[in-house]
């Protein structure tokens, strides 16, 4: 004997699925919260006021401040997004690319993102790269680029250092990594807590170091320094690897790379006073709204030349805009919002670039 199903049974047993689902997303949660509560700190230097036992922290924001919860998550990730078309990248003209790096000309060029290419005195330097076209942890889902990088991986010249600034995917690309390792002499530096990331990876040319710890070599000296931010690699871990910003020199030559930060008056002047003045500072100027959930770890054009200004810059240039969009405010908002504070007199126009992809800026 057949029997028929009852068309009413199905709805009710969607309910059911949907309600056990969310039950077990939040045991799930709460598993992983608890499980990085015990979680120790390798590293913990009780000495330091950014470690924890369980990881790191911003010493210049209160404890409640340091994380959102899953409810203001939501909130801001249901708030709408600005509609896009995909952007025609004008592409770096790579004989002219080899041709200043071979006469050793210095230059800095924003390839997208948080993505530099500085050449300075014969080294050349990349920070936070990332080619893929999703910054996520699948390529199938996630922020979508509506810029291509003004330069494929396979044509960046020869590597010789790569800057980390912490473990976000839009800032770390596994598939980059991956690419980029292949040039088994390229130095990595990368913040406390992320070499394990890069050993399971099979790269293992890298530097790791806490804030203030600095490395020499040739005639480099690279200082690790703070910045304003979070680390976050997967649903349960926060705060569990550092982030930092980074102090390069080269001969003479001084470079800052903020990385990604929020702004507070203390930290970028002691950067300023005891590691400045810096030629060139690379500052995040996008990304930054809505304000009640970003302020704390993005700055925004405003608090740019703050950061500018404390850091002792004679020339920054802007990054962290214009590629993916990660946040609510307008995709030309950032330079808007830049040139308007800079037409008010905080700093002279040729102090503070907004880049162009594809264009090469001399230094």
């Amino acid at each position: 004997m057949i029997l028929e199903r009852n068309p009413m049974q199905n709805p009710i047993s969607k309910k059911k699925t949907m309600k056990f689902s969310l039950i077990a997303i939040v045991l799930i949660g709460l598993l992983g919260f608890a499980m990085r509560l015990t979680e120790s700190n390798p590293y913990f230097d009780p000495e330091k006021l950014h470690h924890t036992k369980t990881g790191f922290r911003n010493p210049f924001l209160n404890l409640e401040n340091q994380e959102k919860s899953f409810k203001d998550l939501f909130k801001m990730m249901s708030e709408s997004r600005p509609k896009y078309h995909f952007k025609t990248t004008e592409e770096l003209n790579l004989l002219d690319l080899n041709q200043k790096i071979e006469s050793g000309v210095n230059f800095v060029t924003w390839v997208g993102h948080s993505t530099m290419l500085v050449n300075i005195g014969g080294k050349t330097i990349l920070t936070d790269p990332i080619f893929s076209g999703r910054c996520s942890p699948v390529q199938f889902a996630g922020p979508k680029r509506y810029t291509k990088p003004s330069i494929d991986i396979d044509s960046l010249p020869k590597i010789d250092l790569i800057i980390i600034s912490h473990n976000h995917y839009d800032h770390l690309d596994k598939n980059s990594v991956k690419i980029l390792s292949m040039d088994t002499s390229t130095v990595w530096y990368v913040p406390l807590g992320l070499q394990a990331w890069f050993k399971k990876h099979k790269v293992h040319n890298v530097k790791e170091l806490d804030w203030y710890d600095s490395q020499s070599f040739d005639n480099v000296n690279i200082v690790c320094l703070p910045s304003q931010h979070w680390s976050k690699r997967n649903l349960f871990r926060s705060f569990d690897t550092l982030w930092a910003s980074w102090s390069i020199e080269v001969g003479n030559y001084k470079l800052w790379f903020a990385g990604d930060t929020g702004y507070n008056s203390v930290q970028f002047k002691e950067i300023g006073e005891s590691y400045g003045p810096f030629d060139l500072a690379m500052i995040p100027i996008g990304a930054y709204e809505p304000r009640w959930f970003m302020k704390n770890f993005h700055i925004n054009p405003r608090e740019s030349i703050l950061v500018h200004k404390d850091v002792k810059s004679k020339k920054s240039i802007g990054m962290h805009f214009g590629t993916f969009i990660l946040t609510t405010e307008p995709i030309n908002e950032p330079a808007k919002e830049l040139i308007k504070n800079m037409s008010h007199g905080e700093v002279r126009d040729d102090s503070f670039i907004i880049p162009k992809l594809g264009k090469i800026y001399l230094l």
